[in-house]
C-alpha cells in the first residue's frame, strides 16, 4: 500500500517538474515559481515515505516506475537548470550593455554641458 503511495508521489512530482520545465521554456518565471511549493511538499512526502519503506515493501513493477520517474525528474531538473543559467547569463549581458550605453549617454551629456 505504501509502495503505491510512494509511486503516486513520484508520479505527481514528475508532473510538477515537467510543468516547471514547460514554464521555463516559455520564460514564464512566475508560473515556474508557483509550482515550487507543490514541488517542495511532494519532495518532503517522498523523503518521509522513503525513510519508512524498505525495498521489500515496494513491488517490482512500482520500483521500475519509480526509477523511470526519478530519471525523468532528474532530466527535467537538469534542463531547467540549463535554461535558467543561460537566461541569467543573457540578462547579465543585456544589463551590462544597458549600463555601458547609459554611461556613454552621461559622458556625452557631461561634454555637452561643458560646451
Amino acid at each position: 500500500m505504501k509502495g503505491t503511495t510512494l509511486l503516486k508521489h513520484y508520479e505527481q512530482l514528475d508532473y510538477v517538474t515537467e510543468q516547471m520545465l514547460i514554464s521555463a521554456h516559455k520564460e514564464d518565471w512566475n508560473t515556474l515559481l508557483s509550482w515550487q511549493n507543490q514541488y517542495s511538499q511532494l519532495s518532503e512526502n517522498i523523503i518521509e515515505l522513503d525513510g519508512i519503506l524498505t525495498t521489500e515493501h515496494v513491488p517490482t513493477q512500482c520500483k521500475d516506475r519509480v526509477r523511470m520517474y526519478i530519471q525523468n525528474i532528474l532530466s527535467y531538473q537538469q534542463q531547467i537548470s540549463q535554461l535558467v543559467t543561460t537566461r541569467h547569463a543573457e540578462l547579465g549581458e543585456l544589463i551590462g550593455e544597458k549600463v555601458r550605453q547609459q554611461s556613454k549617454i552621461e559622458n556625452y551629456q557631461h561634454v555637452a554641458n561643458l560646451i
